[in-house]
Parts: C-alpha cells; sequence; structure tokens
C-alpha cells in the first residue's frame, strides 16, 4: 500500500442564495480554503423563509505524478467531525491552482452542461455522465474518524493519466441528481490538509502489479 497526501489547494466553495436552477447553477458565492476544520463542508440548505436554496461542495487535489499505472485499489479517506446528516458522492472536477469561488462549478463540460438543465426534478442529474462519477453513494458519515471512500475503474484511470488528481465532494440525493429539497441539517463536516495534525485528506492505494514475462520456448531447457 501507498499513500498520497492532499494538496493545501483544498476548501469549500459556496453558491448563493435562490431557486433551485439559480443557485445549483451559480457562478459562486463564496469560498474558503485556509480552515483546519469545517463542521459544513458539504451541504444542500433550504431557507424555507426565503423559499430558496444554497449548497457547498468541498474540493481537494492530490499529485499522483508518480503513477503511471492505474492502481488495482485506491481509497480516499477523510477525516470527519461536525455534522453527518447529508449522503454525498466523489466526482472529478477541474478547479484552478489556487482555490476561488468560481470553482463552485469548475467540472468537465458534460457536468456543465448537466448544471445548465437543473430544474429541481433530474433534468440536470449527474448520474451517467462518462468519465465524472468517481465513487459510489457515501451514505453514512463518521464525525470521530476518518471515512473510507472506495474509487471506482474511472478514478483509478485518472490517478494514472492526470498529474493532479482533483475531486469534488458533493451532496449526494440533492445536489448531484439535481432534486430540489434539503435542510439546513443536510451536511457533513471534514479536516482539511491544513488541519497539520495527521488528520489530513489522503489517498491510499495499492499500486498495480507489472508482470515480467521470463518464459522460455517450449523445449528450450534440457
Amino acid at each position: 500500500m501507498a499513500i498520497i497526501v492532499g494538496g493545501t489547494n483544498d476548501g469549500w466553495c459556496k453558491s448563493g442564495h435562490g431557486s433551485w436552477s439559480s443557485s445549483r447553477n451559480h457562478a459562486g458565492d463564496s469560498f474558503d480554503s485556509n480552515n483546519n476544520i469545517d463542521a459544513a463542508a458539504v451541504a444542500c440548505y433550504y431557507f424555507a423563509r426565503r423559499g430558496n436554496y444554497s449548497q457547498i461542495r468541498a474540493f481537494f487535489e492530490f499529485p499522483t505524478t508518480g503513477i503511471s499505472v492505474a492502481p488495482s485499489a485506491a481509497t480516499l479517506k477523510i477525516s470527519g467531525t461536525g455534522s453527518n446528516t447529508a449522503d454525498v458522492i466523489v466526482v472529478r472536477s477541474e478547479q484552478g491552482g489556487t482555490l476561488a469561488a468560481g470553482d463552485f462549478n469548475s467540472f468537465p463540460a458534460a457536468a456543465v452542461t448537466a448544471l445548465g438543465n437543473s430544474d429541481g426534478s433530474g433534468a440536470g442529474t449527474f448520474a451517467g455522465i462518462s468519465g465524472l462519477t468517481y465513487s459510489a453513494e457515501i451514505a453514512t458519515w463518521s464525525t470521530s474518524g476518518y471515512n473510507d471512500i472506495a474509487l471506482n475503474a474511472t478514478a483509478l484511470a485518472d490517478m494514472a493519466s492526470l498529474s493532479l488528481f482533483k475531486v469534488c465532494l458533493m451532496e449526494y440525493d440533492y445536489d448531484y441528481l439535481d432534486i430540489a429539497g434539503g435542510s439546513p441539517s443536510n451536511r457533513i463536516g471534514l479536516r482539511w490538509t491544513e488541519n497539520g495534525d495527521t488528520k489530513w485528506p489522503y489517498i491510499d492505494y495499492t499500486a498495480a502489479v507489472t508482470v515480467t514475462d521470463n518464459a522460455t520456448f517450449f523445449g528450450a531447457n534440457f
């Protein structure tokens, strides 16, 4: 097993308050890339009195220049804290070298198109977009230890092909699926790389086994 510790260009990006479609497909309202811990690093909010919505998405990056062949397995490990009332999922992201509010919607082109189709009834779902989803839905979240998120074959291939492996952890039931809903309690908390107390995000992976064929022709050895 080997590990890759996340880079310090991690943090959350938040949309502005608005209708479901305008908040999910938002240019980004605010962000924070310097916190050690956030009790609400991923969230999907519905404000009943205002009748509007807001989302928070968490972004991470991992240097993968040393990986040239897709690992046989990999687990994204994130230390939880604070809240644990949202289901989450990992997707590919394309945030800039310095995280900014505008990275709220920094995804591959097909996902950006889906965001533009947001209607709160699933027209803009991320499900089924080729090359985007890196994990299954995570339905439980520990606030007292590491959360182990198994990365799928798409993620393993990208770890080998990309020099910087970038991911977004986003709310699943509403944000990922484009289903209008959520509440102020629909969120999870986590520790960032800046936490610096050995509870930073990292990837634990198993390198692919390279087989060298030293077989000789039949009958060559007597």
